[in-house]
């Protein structure tokens, strides 16, 4: 007895997809891209804003009052700005050195430093934390879009952003120690050096709505 070979027929193979469930599958992966960027921001594929970009907007909070703020580079004029970590304990090592280094560049009234502490475990928690440096630094609070603007998370860090006197993102850096401090408060002194002399305008700090 012999077995014949069997047959193929066209409802026995493979089909391939055709071109409308393939339009179908990315119209459904654009709206689901879409809703996602819409719930959680650029954050959700984060990554840290690149020297050259232009500061995003940066809407922060004062520490011990709740007036929000918005905070703007002005032409001439440096920005350091410094997202802490929302856990305390990761935060306090990098604020005895950025004391430091704002009492040494605070009086030229062409820089300016905002210290924003992300405040994901609470204000009251982030506020306590950085009771002993009212007076010593400029203090702010960054609820999770001010970090996620420039492409980080609000548990990491520090993270340090300077911003030249042309509104850029000219340096970006991670970490707590003396080195990476130091190395930003030298650069921004020698931007400073190598403006023209002070006139009478700083950062500007507007109160802007909830």
């Amino acid at each position: 007895m012999t077995t014949e070979p069997a047959a193929w027929t066209d409802d026995d193979a493979p089909r391939a997809p055709d071109r409308f469930n393939l339009a179908l599958a990315a119209v459904a992966l654009a709206l689901l891209a879409g809703a996602a960027w819409l719930r959680f921001g650029p954050g959700l594929f984060a990554r840290p804003v690149r020297v050259g970009e232009p500061m995003p907007p940066t809407r922060l909070a004062g520490l011990h009052d709740d007036g929000s703020r918005l905070l703007l580079g002005m032409e001439g004029r440096i920005l350091w700005l410094v997202f802490l970590p929302a856990e305390p304990a990761e935060a306090a090592p990098v604020l005895p050195e950025l004391a430091s280094a704002w009492g040494r560049l605070k009086d030229d009234p062409r820089f300016g430093m905002a210290v924003a502490a992300a405040d994901g475990l609470g204000p009251e928690l982030a506020r306590a934390s950085l009771e002993p440096y009212r007076g010593k630094l400029p203090l702010y609070l960054a609820g999770a879009d001010a970090p996620r603007s420039f492409g980080v998370e609000p548990s990491g860090g520090p993270w340090h952003f300077l911003v030249d006197p042309h509104g850029r993102v000219a340096a970006v850096a991670r970490g707590s120690g003396k080195d990476t401090v130091d190395r930003l408060a030298k650069m921004a002194a020698g931007w400073l050096d190598a403006l023209a002399p002070a006139a009478d305008a700083r950062f500007r700090l507007t109160l802007a709505g909830p």
